[in-house]
């Protein structure tokens, strides 16, 4: 922010110096010269700088650089032309009123006035083009910057999802409780299988989609959460409430799974008796609140995320913005995690 700072002074100072100096060389030209042109060219200087900031201020209250090209021009050629009539009337009015004149008025000269607005207009319109288009072309980079930030970080997810799947410790507690059915249920066995083979299948894709819609997360949800319920039995209930008007929105994929597994490993799997998990899924004020709460205690380590966690908040970070958060607190014997999402669909 500084670095920014430095370069836009930078820049104001040596473009209106310019200009300045420009109009320096055609007066002498033209035989003026003495203290009078070396007032005038101060005046000059210090009322561009001091203009141009002011229109500077004022296109980033209002808004302007969120608007479209067609709803942008006709407001920088209107503004460049009152700032241009401004410019003249501060520098003729400061002028008239050192020496007790009425500007304009005793010294005849509106139609120089008039003339001389035009020119600024021209050049107050040149700055607003210069402006926007550095503006653009930054936010352009950031963009690319970002998306490359986001592949670079999905890719990483993607790896260490694929490392989770050939994990040893996961996949032989799945094959465990498939085989505990085979014999005792083994209508239930084919169901569990086709099961993990759709986590599988759904961790193999990770990377490939930067958000999905909550309906397929939550369907990827509802799988694991049925493989632990082989293992855990009686230990793990669960239940869901979700928006049927959300299940259209957009989500990271795995964000979600990756919360309740949390739930359940951290919290209920260190539980004699179990516990229960839910997941509830609501909206307010254009933003989707998914609350994830789990019998157990959360004890957080300052600074020593899980993996699971710091992955979440980073995946936010470079999607979302600052328009998404995640918080994890402890409510009674619950553990509450909250994601909060702006709502967006694929249209």
């Amino acid at each position: 922010m500084k670095s920014r700072t430095i370069i836009y002074w930078s820049s104001q100072i040596t473009g209106w110096g310019l200009f300045v100096l420009g109009n320096v060389i055609m007066a002498a030209l033209f035989g003026f010269n003495g203290s009078s042109l070396v007032l005038a060219s101060l005046k000059m200087l210090v009322f561009g700088i001091t203009l141009s900031h002011i229109l500077k201020i004022l296109i980033n209250r209002w808004g302007w650089k969120q608007l479209s090209l067609l709803r942008l021009a006709p407001r920088i050629l209107l503004s460049s032309l009152v700032m241009g009539f401004l410019f003249v009337v501060l520098s003729v009015s400061a002028a008239d009123l050192l020496i007790g004149r009425l500007p304009f008025f005793e010294k005849g000269e509106l139609r120089l006035a008039l003339l001389n607005a035009v020119n600024l207009w021209v050049v107050f319109l040149i700055w607003q083009i210069i402006y926007f288009a550095l503006h653009t072309f930054r936010n352009w980079k950031l963009e690319e910057i970002k998306n490359l930030e986001l592949k670079a970080a999905n890719t990483e997810i993607e790896l260490n999802s694929f490392k989770a799947q050939l994990n040893p410790h996961f996949i032989f507690n799945a094959l465990n409780s498939i085989r505990a059915l085979v014999d005792e249920a083994p209508d239930e066995s084919k169901r569990a299988i086709n099961m993990l083979s759709g986590i599988l299948r759904g961790s193999l894709m990770l990377g490939r989609y930067q958000v999905v819609p909550l309906r397929e997360e939550l369907e990827i949800v509802e799988k694991y959460l049925f493989m632990e319920r082989i293992r855990f039995e009686e230990r793990l209930r669960f239940a869901m409430d979700v928006d049927p008007d959300l299940l259209a929105a957009e989500v990271p994929p795995f964000m979600i799974q990756t919360l309740v597994e949390n739930g359940v490993k951290h919290g209920i799997s260190k539980l004699q008796r179990g516990g229960e998990l839910r997941i509830r899924v609501t909206h307010s004020g254009g933003q989707m609140r998914i609350e994830i709460r789990n019998t157990g205690f959360y004890r957080p380590i300052p600074g020593r995320e899980g993996i699971g966690i710091s992955n979440t908040l980073n995946r936010l970070r470079l999607i979302f913005g600052d328009r998404a958060s995640l918080s994890i607190r402890q409510e009674g014997d619950e553990v509450v995690s909250e994601l909060v999402l702006p709502i967006q669909t694929t249209i």
